[in-house]
């Protein structure tokens, strides 16, 4: 029983934290502004694509490209040649795909009273704390 109700205080509290934060895109992967400048609050901080690399023309090449690699793994994992490198290709594509999904994400905590911050701090480690407790058992006796 107090596996539940931990269980529903660290999910309330998870709720909560992640509800006081905003996600927003750049639009553009690798975070590019109209020109291929980057641009942040109004400033221009540098060129390139999702990690920094200068593109043709300043201009990303884009995230496309990794789709090649993972069109050629899925073929050979299809065909049934070279299994251990088509799974490499198709798991090192994925990879890359999702850093630079990730790395276009820009977060923000919003702003929060301390007096909220502190509940979902409470909920979040009073139910890990009742999870953990109860998987531990109780023993007749022992404190």
């Amino acid at each position: 029983m107090s596996f539940l109700f931990g269980g529903g205080l660290f999910a309330g509290g998870i709720f909560l934290l992640l509800n006081q934060v905003m996600v927003s895109s750049t639009g553009r992967i690798g975070g590019l502004g109209r020109w291929g400048g980057a641009y942040r609050h109004g400033m221009r901080y540098g060129y390139g694509g999702a990690w920094g690399m200068p593109a043709f023309g300043g201009v990303t090449g884009g995230m496309g490209l990794l789709m090649i690699p993972l069109g050629i793994g899925v073929a050979m994992l299809f065909i049934n040649a070279y299994r251990k490198l088509a799974w490499l290709l198709i798991w090192g594509s994925a990879a890359a795909l999702t850093a630079g999904i990730l790395h276009s994400l820009n977060m923000q905590f919003l702003p929060t009273t301390l007096w909220s911050l502190v509940t979902i701090v409470l909920m979040i480690a009073s139910g890990a704390g009742l999870m953990f407790r109860s998987l531990y058992g109780e023993k007749d006796g022992e404190d």
